[in-house]
C-alpha cells in the first residue's frame, strides 16, 4: 500500500492552512487553457524483446492520424532503406543485441505536409531470464546483476514495483505489476523471484491464475527463489504455489547463486554448479511438493493460498492468536494496563494494514475528535446511546475529511482502509468512558500503554522470518493455547507491582 507517512502527517497538520489556498489555486488553474494534442502522432506497439531468429511484428494502428495521402515507413535505426510501408513491420533479427525500429508517418493536412516520427527499442537475445524483486533489493544491486547478465550474453528483464508498499502490501504491488507486464515472461527460460517473503511467489501464482498465456509460459520454466531466510521454511511454503503453476521445478537458494545462473548454459548445469560451490539450496519438484494430509492446518493454509486468498489475509488470521497471547502476557505477567484485549488487538491489526505511523495518527485524531464532540454536547444533556451515535457520526465525518485530504495530496490508501478506520472509531467510546470514570491521567496512561503494546506486536509480527515460518508451519499457533493456559495459572505478582510496591517491600525487609 503506497503511503508516505511524513507527507500525510504534514498534510493533516496543515489542513486548515492549506485547504482554502489550495481551493483558490485550483479554481484559478481551471481557467488555464490546456494545449491541444498534435493531430498526427506515430505510435508503435509490439514486444520489447525477441529471441534471435524469431520473427517480430510491430504495429502502428494505435497511431493518431489525420489528413490525406498517409504514408508509413519503417526503418532499422538511422538507415534510409525502409523495411515496410504498411501498418505493420515484420522483421527477423539475426544477431543478439539492442535493435531500434523507427516509424515515420507522412500526411497532408489542408494542403500542408505533416510528419511524425517515433522509435521503439527491442532487445534481441539468445537467453532470457526474468527477475522479480521487491523494495528490499536496491536499484544498485539490480543494475550490477543486469551488467553481469549482459556480460554473459543473457537478457535480464527486471520487474520491480516503483514505490515501497509496506510489509503487507508487497504481494499486492507485485501482483499488479506482473498482471500489467505478463508478456515480459514470454521466451524466458527461468524466473527469479528475489523478495523478502513468500509474497513474490504468491503474486506470480495469482497473476498466472488470471492469465492462461502466462500460466502456460511458466510451466516451461524454472522458478528460482532468492532469500536470506531459512530455505526449508520457504521451500515448504512454496509447495502450494508449485501445485498450481506447475513449473519444471522451484529452486530455493541464496543470492550468491545468481552469477552461476548467468554463466551456465541451462538449468541442470546451474543446479549442479550451485551444489558444487556449496551454496545452500533446496529443490521443490513434483516429488517433494505433495501435501501431507495429517498436517491439517498446513493443508488448509496451502488450499487457501492456492485458491485466490492472498498471503497477507492468511497472515492476519494467523497472527491474531499471537497478538492475543502477547497482550495476555503483558497484562497478566508484566502488568501493563490496556483497553482490555479486543481493542489492542484491533489497533495492532489496524497498524499492520495502515502502517504504524499513519495508524497512530488516525487513532489520535479519532480520540481527539470524540472528546471534543462530547465536551461540546455537555450542555444538551442527551441520553447515552444517542450521544454515542452523534460522536461516531462526527468521527466518521472527520475520517472522511482526512481521506479526502490524503487524496488531494496524492496519498493512496487501499480500499479496505475504510473498514479498519470504522472499527478504530469505536475506540472513542472506551476512551471517553474511562476518562469519565477514572480521570484524565488514567485515560491517557492506558491509551499510551495500549499504543506501545500494539507497536511492539506490530514490529514483531512484521518480521519476515516470523511470517514465513507462520505460513510454513501454521500449527505453531496451537501452542498459543498452551501458553495462555500457563499465563492463566499465574498467581504471582505482576512485574509492575514489584516496582509499584517497592517501598512496602523495603520496609518489610527492614522489619525482618
Amino acid at each position: 500500500m503506497p503511503c508516505n507517512p511524513m507527507r500525510f502527517t504534514a498534510a493533516c497538520l496543515g489542513l486548515l492552512a492549506l485547504l482554502i489556498p489550495a481551493a483558490l489555486f485550483a479554481q484559478e488553474g481551471a481557467n488555464v487553457p490546456v494545449p491541444t494534442s498534435f493531430d498526427l502522432q506515430a505510435v508503435i506497439t509490439g514486444p520489447e524483446d525477441i529471441a534471435v531468429g524469431r520473427t517480430i511484428i510491430l504495429d502502428a494502428s494505435a497511431s493518431k492520424v489525420t489528413g490525406e495521402n498517409l504514408q508509413y515507413r519503417w526503418y532499422i535505426g538511422d538507415s534510409f532503406q525502409p523495411i515496410s510501408r504498411t501498418l505493420e513491420a515484420v522483421y527477423t533479427p539475426e544477431k543478439i543485441g539492442p535493435l531500434v525500429f523507427r516509424l515515420v508517418i507522412h500526411s497532408t493536412v489542408n494542403g500542408e505536409a505533416r510528419e511524425s516520427e517515433t522509435r521503439h527499442a527491442v532487445v534481441v537475445y539468445e537467453r532470457k531470464i526474468v527477475l522479480v524483486a521487491d523494495s528490499t533489493v536496491t536499484e544498485e544491486k539490480l543494475m550490477l546483476h543486469v551488467e553481469s547478465a549482459t556480460a554473459a550474453g543473457v537478457h535480464l528483464q527486471v520487474l520491480r514495483p516503483v514505490e515501497d508498499p509496506g510489509a503487507l502490501g508487497t504481494e499486492e504491488a507485485i501482483f499488479r505489476l506482473l498482471s500489467e507486464k505478463n508478456t515480459s515472461f514470454a521466451g524466458a527460460e527461468a524466473t527469479v523471484i528475489w523478495t523478502d517473503s513468500i509474497g513474490g511467489l504468491q503474486a506470480l501464482m495469482r497473476a498466472a491464475e488470471e492469465n492462461e498465456a502466462l500460466l502456460s509460459t511458466l510451466r516451461n520454466q524454472t522458478i528460482i527463489l532468492i532469500t536470506g531466510r531459512n530455505l526449508n521454511t520457504l521451500a515448504r511454503t512454496a509447495r502450494g504455489p508449485f501445485s498450481v503453476v506447475r513449473p519444471k521445478q522451484i529452486i530455493v537458494t541464496r543470492k550468491e547463486a545468481l552469477n552461476s545462473l548467468f554463466g551456465t548454459a541451462n538449468m541442470e548445469e546451474f543446479f549442479d554448479q550451485v551444489r558444487q560451490r556449496d551454496i545452500d539450496s533446496v529443490l521443490v519438484d513434483a516429488a517433494t511438493a505433495a501435501l501431507r494430509p495429517w498436517n491439517l492446518l498446513s493443508s488448509l493454509v496451502n488450499y487457501m493460498l492456492t485458491h485466490g486468498i492472498s498471503s497477507q489475509t492468511v497472515i492476519l488470521l494467523l497472527v491474531l492468536p499471537v497478538i492475543a497471547t502477547v497482550l495476555a502476557f503483558t497484562k497478566q505477567v508484566i502488568g501493563i494496563t490496556t483497553f482490555g484485549l479486543f481493542a489492542p488487538s484491533i489497533i495492532t491489526l489496524s497498524f499492520l494494514v495502515l502502517g504504524w505511523w499513519v495508524g497512530v495518527l488516525f487513532l489520535l485524531f479519532i480520540l481527539t475528535t470524540g472528546y471534543l464532540t462530547r465536551a461540546f454536547m455537555r450542555r444538551w444533556r442527551l441520553l447515552y446511546i444517542p450521544k454515542v451515535a452523534i460522536i461516531l457520526t462526527v468521527v466518521s465525518i472527520t475520517l472522511l475529511l482526512l481521506l479526502g485530504l490524503g487524496a488531494f495530496f496524492g496519498i493512496a490508501l487501499s480500499r479496505d482502509t475504510v473498514f479498519v478506520l470504522l472499527i478504530m472509531s469505536t475506540l472513542a467510546e472506551s476512551f471517553l468512558n474511562l476518562k469519565t470514570e477514572e480521570g484524565w491521567y488514567t485515560a491517557v496512561l492506558e491509551v499510551g500503554e495500549t499504543i506501545v503494546v500494539a507497536l511492539v506486536c506490530v514490529f514483531f509480527i512484521q518480521w519476515p522470518s516470523f511470517q514465513s515460518m507462520l505460513l510454513a508451519y501454521p500449527e505453531l499457533v496451537l501452542f498459543t493455547i498452551i501458553l495462555n493456559i500457563v499465563i492463566g495459572r499465574w498467581t504471582g505478582l505482576r512485574l509492575m507491582e514489584y516496582f509499584r510496591f517497592r517501598e512496602v517491600f523495603r520496609h518489610l525487609q527492614e522489619e525482618e
